[in-house]
């Protein structure tokens, strides 16, 4: 198992984990978008910027690094500081700023980081982009102009609900992300896209315009309508339920046998 070092926390990590594992197990935050645990590497957002050595002299994606014995890993020095504003600076150029009219706002990663991480102000002056809003089914409500191409959708659709039916097209400013042959979603799992994506540019129909996060209770329940009795969070204003999304445990969600 590599042992290695991080922000001077020396720690030994399981063979094949990532810099960004590690940093976890240290108890470091590190901003990410594009990383999730249950789908591959992609490692386009660049957002997990930390300063390995051995290493070039720059800052590297954690999530896509593998942890070796003997790194020394920083996530709080200048130059990642000022890695992470660049790119938060960046992500930031053409997305919208509708915080106040989006169903995000309140629970929304890009929010929450830009405050966190972001430089407060730009150095753009140019005219945003504007992406058309792709039809994805009566469950998926699509902003894309909001998009920051993190490919979540992407990677869910085609490793967990096995049906890939998005995709992205085009490149570089021109690039977005959509179904193919602009047809609805017919996977059954496609409601999750709105809990995977981190911003505003998928999300649940049935709520949009009905809520804010900070008017919910949160109650952890179990899903009476599958066999398997997974797993759930309901959100309670009131008296009445608004919205239903997944809750960790992995022993029923995420049976190994």
């Amino acid at each position: 198992m590599p042992k290695l070092t991080v922000d001077g926390i020396e720690l030994e990590v399981p063979q094949g984990a990532t810099v960004l594992q590690a940093c976890e197990l240290a108890g470091k935050e590190i901003p990410r978008f594009c990383y999730h645990e249950r789908l591959s590497i992609a490692g386009n957002c660049r957002m997990c910027l930390v300063e390995v050595a051995p290493g070039p002299p720059k800052p590297q994606a954690s999530c896509a690094l593998p942890a070796a014995d003997g790194q020394t890993i920083r996530t709080d020095t200048p130059m990642v500081k000022k890695a992470r504003e660049g790119v938060m600076e960046f992500l930031l150029i053409n997305h919208p700023l509708d915080c106040p009219i989006c169903d995000q706002g309140g629970e929304c990663d890009l929010q929450d980081q830009a405050m966190a991480y972001g430089r407060g102000h730009s150095r753009f002056d140019e005219n945003k982009r504007a992406v058309e809003d792709k039809y994805m089914g009566p469950v998926i409500k699509t902003a894309m102009t909001r998009c920051i191409q993190c490919t979540r959708c992407i990677r869910f659709s085609d490793e967990v609900a096995g049906t890939p039916e998005i995709g992205m097209l085009y490149r570089g400013e021109d690039s977005q992300i959509t179904a193919y042959l602009e047809q609805a979603l017919t996977s059954e799992l496609s409601g999750n896209l709105g809990d995977v994506c981190p911003v505003g540019a998928l999300l649940q129909r049935p709520q949009i315009f009905e809520l804010r996060p900070w008017e919910l209770k949160k109650v952890p329940a179990i899903d009476v309508m599958d066999a398997v009795g997974s797993s759930i969070r309901l959100d309670v204003r009131q008296r009445q339920v608004m919205r239903i999304l997944p809750r960790i445990n992995e022993d029923v969600n995420e049976p190994t046998s």
